[in-house]
């Protein structure tokens, strides 16, 4: 086991995360909804909806090379979980959110984030957990990064969709209210805020794999449904960000 102060020390060491938002990857995925539709309409379902303009995200906001510790990502997620109905305590579970995986992220100055022996060694049934999490927490410190440049002197805060629908559906059949039949939602919204002005908020819709771009590509045209599934205010008027994960880069 290491000492407690190596294991905070490397909690706030600089590493890297690689990020792809391109052309040709909006292309790929437009292809992928292409498809997707078509094998929809030739079994004769439902039709999707979608956002129905992609874009990539400018240099100038995010470069596709990002700078992050592990502290950055465990910190975002434990946040970004605290709502999830994980536990019983809110504070609990925000704190154990944070500490469950001090010791499973690993990185340098000039090296990727990636993972420790002991993130590697972890029991096969939590495996896919820890993959799932570390992952969303990425995700999330991504997001994060980017509506802070967008939006200066705002704070970002990200909650949960499901936490924050229920306060007016359904989502279940152990809920109570106004049903909700549609069962596409984004994952977390972000809320873009200062005081004294109205808030933005964003659905995020994040995916995850081990695989390469086209099957990022793929998971961002289901995305972009996952996203569609929530309007504040006006058709077409809210934004969102649609993000795909994997071993080798973020795609947003």
């Amino acid at each position: 086991m290491k000492p407690a102060k190596k294991v905070l020390l490397d909690l706030i060491e600089s590493s890297n995360i690689s990020v792809r938002s391109s052309d040709e990857l909006i292309g790929k995925v437009e292809a992928a909804i292409a498809a997707d539709d078509k094998t929809r309409k030739e079994n004769e379902d439902e039709p999707l909806r979608r956002k129905p303009r992609l874009a990539t995200i400018p240099r100038t906001e995010l470069s596709r090379q990002m700078e992050v510790t592990p502290w950055d990502v465990l910190h975002t997620l434990g946040r970004a979980t605290a709502l999830s109905w994980r536990g019983a305590g809110r504070g609990l579970a925000e704190h154990w959110g944070a500490l469950k995986y001090n010791q499973a992220l690993e990185g340098s100055a000039d090296s990727f984030l990636g993972l420790t022996d002991e993130g590697r060694q972890i029991a096969d049934q939590y495996k896919n957990l820890q993959s799932g999490e570390l992952g969303v927490g990425l995700a999330l410190t991504l997001a994060k990064h980017l509506l802070r440049r967008r939006f200066p002197e705002h704070s970002v805060t990200i909650v949960p969709a499901d936490t924050t629908l229920r306060a007016g559906w359904a989502l279940t059949s152990r809920d109570k209210g106004q049903k909700v039949k549609y069962r596409y939602r984004p994952q977390y919204f972000a809320e873009v805020w200062r005081p004294g002005e109205p808030s933005l908020v964003i659905p995020i819709a994040s995916k995850g794999n081990h695989g390469n771009a086209a099957t990022s590509a793929v998971q961002l045209a289901s995305a972009s449904v996952h996203a569609e599934a929530v309007h504040v205010g006006e058709w077409n008027e809210t934004p969102s960000l649609l993000l795909a994960r994997n071993s080798r880069q973020t795609a947003p």
